[in-house]
């Protein structure tokens, strides 16, 4: 096809695009109603996949020993632990250690540091911290411990309630789940709903520009014009719908993200899906011009299809 022919599709898409005015408008509206929703649930499934991810790797179970367990006695109960196929990792936090952490989590909090002086002695258990390759595997990890011969060395209150605290993190990711499946599934049936009316109105406004075009549409078959030089201008208005509609999505996505992302981050544990937005844009973009591209583009190939015959 010839740069000017190219030329004149483009200019006759435009012309049919402004001619159709509101209507045109109102299509790229419904098209960006159904982008936005689409995208919406795809990155908050991204987002609350990363942060439940994120939660899962904070998962862990905090063995506390008493004081009158040995140091070899602890070592050994590690070394059990390590070889259990379901175990990634295992920490020893010996009592000095724990200790030094807690003086410096409380680094210049004179009255805290203070209690440890009239206590005089370290009033710190040695623990160890086990984390599980599977965060479903804390439960096998749990009960290898209950053994009689790590309770004798185990302090019972401590470490009940290390397994207490796991149990209400383990809860807190099992609801996040299935709250993100339900979320995910009901998003995406609405997202594509909407985006089935979105191709039928727009469907009907290149039916409409056809119909009014009908005359100029008869005048070009008669001096021989091409199949793509009469169809071509109804593909580009598809592909204005198409674009108007993903610069009104990103429009709106910018404040709405920004908003959410203020009243969640503490809530997130500091994780904002703005900030996730922002440092995607340009992949988050593509996929939304992307998207309003094949939503505009088959409708309007759908309507020259059934309505435009050459």
């Amino acid at each position: 096809m010839k740069h000017s022919s190219l030329r004149r599709i483009i200019k006759s898409g435009i012309v049919n695009f402004f001619r159709n005015g509101l209507v045109s408008i109102a299509t790229a509206l419904v098209i960006s109603l159904s982008l936005f929703l689409l995208i919406s649930v795809l990155l908050g499934s991204v987002f609350l996949n990363s942060f439940i991810d994120e939660l899962q790797r904070k998962v862990d179970i905090s063995v506390y020993f008493k004081r009158t367990a040995s140091e070899a006695d602890i070592l050994q109960v590690k070394s059990d632990l390590e070889r259990l196929p379901e175990v990634k990792e295992v920490v020893y936090i010996s009592r000095d250690d724990a200790l030094a952490r807690f003086r410096e989590r409380h680094r210049g909090e004179d009255l805290v540091l203070q209690s440890l002086e009239v206590v005089g002695d370290n009033p710190f258990s040695a623990s160890i911290e086990i984390r599980a390759r599977d965060p479903s595997k804390y439960e096998t990890i749990a009960a290898f411990l209950e053994r009689e011969q790590y309770q004798a060395l185990i302090d019972r209150d401590l470490a009940g309630e290390q397994k207490i605290t796991y149990r209400q993190n383990q809860q807190v990711i099992d609801r996040l789940t299935a709250i993100l499946a339900t979320a995910r599934a009901i998003g995406l049936a609405l997202g594509v709903g909407l985006a089935a009316i979105a191709v039928v109105i727009a469907y009907n406004t290149v039916r409409l520009a056809i119909y009014n075009s009908r005359d100029e549409i008869a005048v070009m078959q008669l001096v021989g014009a091409s199949y793509g030089f009469v169809r071509g201008p109804f593909v580009i208005e598809g592909i204005l719908h198409g674009l108007i509609a993903s610069v009104f999505t990103l429009v709106a996505l910018y404040p709405s993200l920004w908003w959410l992302g203020t009243k969640t981050t503490i809530a997130f544990g500091g994780m904002s899906i703005f900030s996730y937005f922002v440092e995607n844009i340009f992949s988050i973009s593509a996929l939304v011009f992307a998207l309003g591209m094949v939503l505009g583009v088959l409708s309007s190939l759908l309507a020259i299809r059934r309505y435009l015959r050459v």
